[in-house]
């Protein structure tokens, strides 16, 4: 069952061709929740990635501690929007195995890695700077803050961030 959902949820990751002719979206509120819901298993990653780059000190890089554990805390309120956008933009066959229990914490660490697989050891710096800049907002805010960056990458020429989002071009 698990390896029958990991793969379904790849379907996800690469793009289904049922997804991809009906153009599906999510709301912002989904693409927060979303957001919300993989930030823990980001903020890992990203310190594993950037390990080589970054002080065992940096705050992106500790495995535990108050920044964090402000993320793990919000992760189980957004799993219902967040499973509801996978659903979107999953295949058909998935979306039933996003109600097994298996699912929640299956998904994080399918994404994660397509995130954090293109961050160049270069940005580290940056990416620090950017968790110390944010780590006293709330995480619904941070969250917030990265899908209004991915709106307004949307309606540049050749978009980075690639949310999915219902009416990227209006201006909210």
């Amino acid at each position: 069952m698990m390896r029958r959902l990991a793969a379904l949820l790849a379907l996800f990751a690469c793009g289904s061709a049922s997804a991809q002719t009906t153009q599906s979206c999510v709301t912002p509120a989904e693409a927060e929740a979303l957001v919300l819901f993989v930030a823990p298993e980001l903020i890992r990653q990203a310190g594993a990635r950037c390990a080589n780059a970054l002080p065992a000190t940096a705050l992106i890089r500790r495995t535990s501690g108050p920044f964090l554990a402000r993320y793990e805390a919000e992760t189980d309120a957004a799993w219902p929007q967040a499973k509801a956008a996978l659903g979107r933009l999953t295949a058909p066959q998935a979306i039933q195995l996003l109600d097994s229990s298996f699912a929640a914490p299956i998904v994080a660490s399918l994404i994660a890695p397509m995130v954090v697989g293109n961050i160049d050891p270069a940005d580290c710096p940056r990416i620090e700077r950017a968790a110390n800049l944010v780590q006293s907002l709330p995480p619904r805010n941070v969250a917030g803050l990265v899908v209004l960056f991915a709106q307004i990458d949307a309606d540049r020429p050749n978009p980075q961030m690639r949310l999915p989002l219902c009416g990227q071009r209006a201006r909210n």
